[in-house]
């Protein structure tokens, strides 16, 4: 009868006589009560169609009622189509002795409804056959099941036209379910993805920064949002991710894993970063700048004076550089500045801390475990920066360097006074050029002069008046 789905092929089976031995069956009699009482569309109807008995506990789905049931034939019921295949349905009965699938009838209001249908043919005592069977509306579960396939590939569709990642993990964070996007993201096929673990794409903190997310999400059953991780792909490249993650539960609420979207935030993460290189570094040279030596400097005295250690900073300034650019252009300056910023990489250690004020002057703290011999670094200094620098055709050879040193705690206590101190020590190098000088030489030195200015009849300078007047001397080419 079944143009839609039929199952009468499953098996051959012999028709259920309905002579004597019908209703001699124990077993049937105690059903008796229960086919009186069933609501189920039981019926029976004769080869041509035509209706011979219907379950009297049959209130129906139809909106017919059982006597009007009892003057309709089967095709009645059935829709246009399927009206012209009922011989069909009846062969089906004939050959295979029974017949089973899904068929759309019409009610009384006109309403299309899916039954599933069961039969048997059955045999009378004079030889007489008919089909015996019974249906039951599926419309509902169907169209339930049907909301739920479509509801299901909406969701697909949304989850494979987004740009982000959606992941889903069990509580051990072994990946259960993700669309296209997480895979794509990552550089895994999705079936090497299937079941791997978020700790085999990701180093130990990263893990970790995980692990606490799941944890806290478990613990609370409060979703997180805007937590950054760092992935590793396939191809070993790094990729900055902005993940959610949401407690996924079963139907009785017990907790079965973790949800989430994964935003890809590697471009915006490198900006970031470039912006916070560039906000603590040279754009020229790339040494640390200003702002970076001032809190490194105050960072260093801290811990100095916590573990009563002694740092000392350098303090340089290129001697006739102002010459450069007046003679060959800042183009050939910059570039000197470059050489410059070069050859203190190389001649420094990685622990110390080489930065670029502006203009011609560069810092150095000196760092290290070890008490560092700031002197002889100085001289290493010297001779790196005293090079001829050379640029194509062009060498300059009269670039110097001045260098003043201050150490703390001698000559200082604060980040404040240690520069300042090492700015003037600087100023008493330069009065030679191509030399250096510690804070202490230049307080002796400016004993000197006072002694050489009492004995030559000029007045000696007060003790509260600056000193660093007299030991500044003004170079008018550098």
């Amino acid at each position: 009868m079944s143009r839609m789905k039929s199952r009468s092929n499953r098996g051959q089976g012999e028709g259920v006589s309905t002579g004597g031995s019908r209703g001699s069956c124990d077993d049937i009699s105690r059903l008796k009560q229960v086919y009186l009482y069933a609501n189920e569309f039981i019926y029976e109807h004769d080869l041509e169609g035509n209706f011979l008995g219907i379950s009297p506990g049959f209130i129906g789905f139809l909106g017919y009622s059982r006597d009007e049931l009892l003057r309709m034939n089967v095709k009645d019921l059935l829709i246009e189509e399927d009206r012209r295949h009922f011989h069909h349905y009846i062969e089906r009965v004939l050959e295979h002795k029974k017949d089973e699938g899904l068929i759309q009838i019409l009610t009384k209001a006109g309403r299309k409804r899916i039954v599933e249908h069961k039969t048997l043919l059955l045999t009378g005592p004079g030889g007489e056959m008919s089909v015996g069977g019974i249906a039951k509306d599926v419309t509902d579960v169907l169209e339930t099941e049907q909301a739920l396939i479509e509801s299901e590939m909406r969701f697909r569709m949304i989850l494979d036209s987004i740009e982000d990642g959606y992941f889903e993990v069990d509580l051990a964070g072994n990946f259960t379910f993700f669309n296209d996007q997480v895979a794509k993201q990552i550089g895994y096929e999705p079936d090497e993805l299937m079941g791997m673990n978020y700790q085999q794409y990701m180093d130990r903190e990263n893990a970790r920064i995980v692990y606490e997310a799941f944890h806290n999400v478990f613990l609370t059953g409060n979703p997180m949002s805007a937590v950054d991780w760092e992935l590793r792909r396939k191809d070993g490249s790094k990729m900055y991710v902005e993940t959610s993650v949401s407690l996924l539960r079963d139907r009785e609420g017990k907790p079965i894993g973790f949800c989430g979207i994964i935003r890809d935030i590697t471009e915006r993460k490198r900006a970031e970063q470039e912006l916070a290189y560039l906000a603590y570094h040279d754009a020229l040279t790339g040494l640390h700048n200003r702002k970076a030596f001032n809190e490194k400097l105050e960072e260093v005295i801290r811990d100095a004076r916590r573990y009563e250690v002694e740092r000392s900073v350098l303090f340089i300034d290129l001697d006739r550089f102002k010459q450069v650019n007046d003679v060959f252009g800042h183009e050939i300056g910059d570039k000197l500045l470059m050489q410059v910023a070069s050859r203190l990489r190389e001649t420094l250690r990685e622990t110390d801390y080489i930065s670029r004020l502006g203009g011609d002057e560069f810092t150095i703290i000196l760092g290290g475990i070890t008490r560092s011999d700031p002197e002889r670094v100085a001289q290493r200094v010297l001779k790196a920066l005293s090079r001829p620098y050379r640029f194509h055709d062009i060498i300059i050879d009269f670039v110097t360097p001045s260098i003043g040193i201050s150490t703390f705690p001698d000559d200082g206590h604060d980040a404040d006074t240690i520069i300042k101190h090492a700015d003037e020590a600087m100023y008493r190098a330069k009065q030679v050029r191509n030399s250096y000088c510690t804070y202490k030489e230049c307080t002796k030195a400016s004993v000197v002069e006072e002694v050489v200015e009492e004995s030559e009849g000029r007045p000696a300078k007060p003790d509260t008046e600056e000193r660093r007047p007299s030991l500044r001397v003004v170079v008018s080419d550098g």
